[in-house]
């Protein structure tokens, strides 16, 4: 019944029923002029963004070598500090030549004593081959001739190998870096007798290039390889950038690049190898640290994001509230992909355009027509997060 209505009855004589009546159309005609919820609101945007993907590594020497004696003699030198760096070809050994150096002469005597030798057989076998047509030697001694001449022969490549080997023992006695790179301690010392069955006496890693493996799941690897189709890059034309970090804020100053990607999935890890090389101009970086390993697609990708503020989340997942025809409200599921400081990634459920409520999502429900209030800072912050990643 119509409170005007009410008013006309008898009982509407009594003053504090016109009271009462009074305040009652009071309120239905404040709840007729409620005034709608502003909600702030801005356009879905897509932002040039480099996607990335985490894994752990760890640094390994990209050549690690044993140093190894090759001769059986004593250390008289170690000409190295430990932990030092070291350049191929630098003298790191020293050992007593005095037998290397006998035994070198010994030999080289002996190809003297081959080298005359030959020279008398040469001479007696020509001699033979003049004389015997004439028939003042026979045949049988001319073959003796020339069969002195061949061993003769045979005994000096015999010596020129042996002083070859002894050259080669008395170089020995210098042991040389094969490589440059940081030498790790001696295991042995001046005085010691080392042969090479004593094993490694120390060892260089050379750490200018470092390498990093890591290993890559199967999930990974064609979600990488999806990315690359969305890009329009054909694998193995571009590699991804590489970067690691020693902790979140901590990135390495210097990129590397991928060198390696094994050819197939290990059945029982589900994963594949990979491996990346890292500059190391400074020597900063030493195998076995744990560091984590950034792969950045190459070419920077139109991305849309949305503040984070502006998700919810309930048993149905990850939604938005979007603005659409006469201002109402709509609920829109997303799919969500990584978090950009501040912002997050939107995978599926919005295009670029859509209004988006981005403040006081919890004042309205779907259906309900808001007042919208565009934000003024929305694009230069969401550029902000963006080139600082």
């Amino acid at each position: 019944m119509k409170l005007a209505a009410l008013i006309k009855k008898p009982l509407a004589k009594t003053p504090l029923v016109i009271i009462i009546l009074l305040s009652l159309m009071a309120c239905e005609q404040q709840k007729r002029e409620k005034p709608q919820v502003e909600v702030v609101v801005q356009k879905v945007e897509q932002f040039p963004y480099q996607n990335t993907t985490t894994f752990v590594g760890h640094l390994t020497a990209s050549s690690d070598v044993a140093i190894q004696a090759r001769v059986k003699a004593k250390i008289t030198a170690v000409n190295f500090k430990e932990g030092s760096k070291v350049v191929a070809g630098d003298v790191l050994f020293e050992l007593n030549d005095d037998e290397l150096q006998a035994q070198y002469k010994q030999v080289k005597a002996e190809v003297s004593r081959s080298v005359s030798a030959l020279s008398v057989a040469q001479k007696n076998f020509n001699r033979g081959q003049e004389l015997a047509p004439d028939g003042y030697i026979s045949k049988s001694e001319l073959d003796n001739l020339e069969g002195k001449l061949a061993e003769a022969n045979s005994q000096l490549e015999a010596a020129k190998a042996q002083l070859e080997t002894a050259k080669v023992n008395l170089a020995y006695s210098k042991i040389a870096a094969p490589l440059s790179g940081t030498i790790d301690r001696s295991k042995f010392s001046v005085g010691d007798i080392v042969s090479p069955e004593v094993g490694s006496l120390t060892t260089i890693v050379a750490v200018n290039m470092m390498e990093v493996p890591f290993q890559l799941s199967e999930k990974v690897y064609w979600k990488i390889v999806r990315r690359y189709q969305k890009e329009n890059i054909k694998m193995g034309t571009r590699k991804p950038i590489v970067e690691i970090a020693f902790s979140a804020d901590d990135i390495y100053e210097h990129q590397g690049s991928i060198e390696f990607i094994s050819n197939r999935v290990n059945p029982e890890t589900g994963s594949m190898e990979v491996r990346a090389t890292v500059p190391n101009p400074d020597g900063i970086l030493k195998p076995g640290q744990y560091v984590q390993v950034i792969l950045k697609s190459p070419t920077p990708v139109d991305t849309i994001m949305i503040p984070q503020s502006a998700v919810q989340s309930d048993q149905q997942g990850d939604f938005v509230m979007t603005i659409v025809e006469d201002n109402k409200v709509k609920r829109s599921n997303v799919t969500l992909g990584k978090r950009v400081d501040t912002l997050v990634i939107v995978e599926e459920g919005l295009v670029i355009d859509q209004i988006l409520v981005i403040s006081g999502v919890q004042q309205i429900r779907v259906g309900q027509q808001v007042k919208t209030k565009f934000a003024v800072t929305a694009t230069s912050d969401a550029d902000n997060s963006v080139n600082n990643h």
